[in-house]
């Protein structure tokens, strides 16, 4: 009688220390992200994103909605290229005499992610995850009248699926909660931010290479001392199977 028993306590065991294991490289997938940000290697990033699963979406900010792993690659490496080809302008334009190795110089995103609220689908095919971020930010574009130092307060939103034993990105939702300069006051700046734009309006940024597969949907109001705070996105619950339904993005 008391073999059955063992044999449950090991399954059960089993599946606490796969769930776990899951959790430990879901939560080194989303930090190499950020690492490889910050040293600007951009198609190394995309090799966390899902190729053999139907539905990749990422949206970030007001870029809109990329859809399937080439969309993916749009948004994460075509965007942050241009980003990068800006800020290389205005460096060399600031700076003539200096010669830059790279479009990258000078150009410093650091992000420290925390917050992690992170749960295994019961059937252990799938994940979710939320996380908030402070990212400094250094760099300028092609025409500012100097380098900006700022501070980006982020939201992320990730659905996972296993490939082939390991976890990538299905889902991707990334909004800024604030943004202020390194030397001034969010609060104040709260004060005279714009109307946000309504989902379905905002299709790209202005001036950018990359071109999305739909308007953006899921842009936050983003904090105002004159509102009330939000639970958003709401951090995943336990749940067996993932429900489509229940999607960060897309």
């Amino acid at each position: 009688m008391a073999e059955p028993t063992v044999a449950k306590q090991i399954a059960a065991l089993t599946l606490q220390l796969e769930r776990q294991n899951a959790i430990f490289q879901i939560q080194n997938l989303v930090n190499r992200m950020a690492y490889l940000m910050e040293a600007g290697m951009y198609e190394e990033r995309v090799e966390f994103i899902a190729q053999k699963t139907e539905g990749v979406t990422i949206e970030i900010g007001g870029r809109g909605v990329y859809e399937g792993y080439e969309g993916a690659r749009r948004c994460l490496i075509d965007i942050e290229k241009a980003f990068e080809k800006s800020h290389a302008a205005g460096m060399r334009r600031l700076f003539p005499d200096i010669e830059f190795g790279s479009d990258h110089a000078g150009m410093f995103e650091s992000e420290v992610i925390g917050t992690p609220v992170i749960e295994i689908a019961g059937d252990g095919k799938t994940a979710k995850g939320v996380w908030t971020s402070i990212q400094a930010v250094g760099k300028t574009h092609e025409h500012d009248p100097r380098p900006q130092a700022s501070w980006l307060w982020w939201r992320l939103a990730i659905d996972f699926v296993k490939e082939d034993g390991q976890w990538k990105i299905w889902h991707l939702l990334k909004n800024p909660f604030f943004y202020s300069p390194a030397n001034g006051d969010w609060v104040e700046l709260s004060q005279s931010l714009p109307p946000v734009p309504k989902p379905g309006t905002q299709k790209g940024i202005p001036g950018h290479e990359s071109v999305p597969d739909g308007p953006t949907t899921k842009l936050y109001d983003p904090y105002r001392i004159t509102r009330e705070p939000r639970l958003w996105p709401d951090p995943p619950q336990p749940y067996e199977t993932f429900d489509p339904k229940e999607a960060y993005c897309g």
